[in-house]
Parts: structure tokens; C-alpha cells; sequence
């Protein structure tokens, strides 16, 4: 028996070959996308898009964090330091990626165009916040920090070096420089 309104339920598979389709293109085009592009990428009926995603933008942003935000763990180490060092990892590992270097570069451009894909982008940094926050306030309740009010700006460093090095090109941090990055964000949160 179905639930819900009497419908079928909706098929993950058709779920992620929509994401991964709009994804590929967010990758190629930036934000010049349409319902019909996704689902011809998909393989799907352009109805199957339009039951999973209202808007453009509820798609792109589904289909951005499901390729970025969503593949940044936040662990919990046990330690505010540590904790700090393997999301700059993840992170800096992630976007180190030439697809969504690509997609961040068009996220940026449609930003400073003003474009809907500026949306996008400050949909996600609210998500990335968000991550940030969840990983002070487990510092606050161990003791690790007096509290997590300066997540903001720990986010946006962590998220800056991300910008400041695709826009000049130059590659993440990683290792020791990784760990330099670490330790500021953790004097940052303090």
C-alpha cells in the first residue's frame, strides 16, 4: 500500500540521477540551467523533476550541497583542536576538487553579478554556518570553549581561504599549512 496522497513513493534512483545530472551541470554552466536540462542529463520525464523541486533554486541548491556541504563531515574528536584540523581537511580536500572548483567559481560570479546563484551561495555559507556552529557548541558542552559566538567568523575564514585561493589560483593548504589554518580558526573560535 502507497502512502502519503495515493501516488507512487518517490524512487531513489530517479532521486539521485536528477541531483547527479543538475550537479554535472552546475559544474559545466554555472547556474544556466533549466527543468528540461535536468531531465534530458537524467534521463528522466521533466514532471519527475518538477514532483522533487518547486523552484530552480530548491534543485540547484539541493543539487550544490549534495556535492559540497553534505561531503563535509564534521567529527567529533574530542577535542576543539582536532576537530578544527579534520574539517580544514575534509574541506580543503574537497574543494580541492576541479568540479567543484569550477561550481565555486560560478557561485562566486553569480554572486557578485547578483544573480540567482548568489542565493544559492549564501544558502549554502547558512549550511556551512550551520556545520561550524554544531562543532563549537560540542567544544562549549565539553569545555573546550567558554562559548560558540564566534562561529561566524570561524566559518568565514575557513570558507575564505577556499575563495582567496581559487581566485588566485593557488592550491589549498594542505598539510603543515592546513594545520596553520587550524590553529587560527581555533584561536578564532576562542
Amino acid at each position: 500500500m502507497s502512502g502519503g496522497r495515493g501516488g507512487r513513493r518517490p524512487d531513489p534512483a530517479v532521486d539521485a540521477s536528477i541531483l547527479d545530472a543538475a550537479a554535472e551541470l552546475l559544474v559545466e554552466r554555472g547556474f544556466d540551467l533549466t527543468f528540461d536540462d535536468v531531465a534530458a542529463r537524467a534521463g528522466v520525464g521533466r514532471t519527475s523533476v518538477f514532483r522533487r523541486y518547486a523552484t530552480k533554486r530548491d534543485l540547484v541548491v539541493a543539487a550544490a550541497e549534495s556535492i559540497t556541504i553534505d561531503r563535509v563531515e564534521v567529527p567529533d574528536t574530542g577535542s576543539l583542536d582536532t576537530d578544527l584540523s579534520a574539517a580544514v581537511t575534509t574541506a580543503y580536500t574537497l574543494f580541492s576538487q576541479p568540479r567543484l572548483q569550477a561550481m565555486a567559481r560560478h557561485a562566486l560570479a553569480a554572486t557578485l553579478l547578483d544573480q540567482e546563484g548568489g542565493a544559492v551561495l549564501r544558502t549554502i555559507l547558512a549550511r556551512r554556518l550551520d556545520m561550524v556552529t554544531g562543532l563549537l557548541d560540542r567544544a562549549v558542552a565539553r569545555g573546550d570553549l567558554a562559548h560558540a559566538g564566534n562561529a561566524p567568523l570561524v566559518a568565514d575564514l575557513l570558507s575564505g581561504v577556499i575563495m582567496a585561493r581559487l581566485a588566485s589560483g593557488a592550491p589549498l593548504p594542505r598539510g603543515e599549512d592546513a594545520e596553520r589554518v587550524a590553529r587560527a580558526l581555533a584561536v578564532a573560535a576562542r
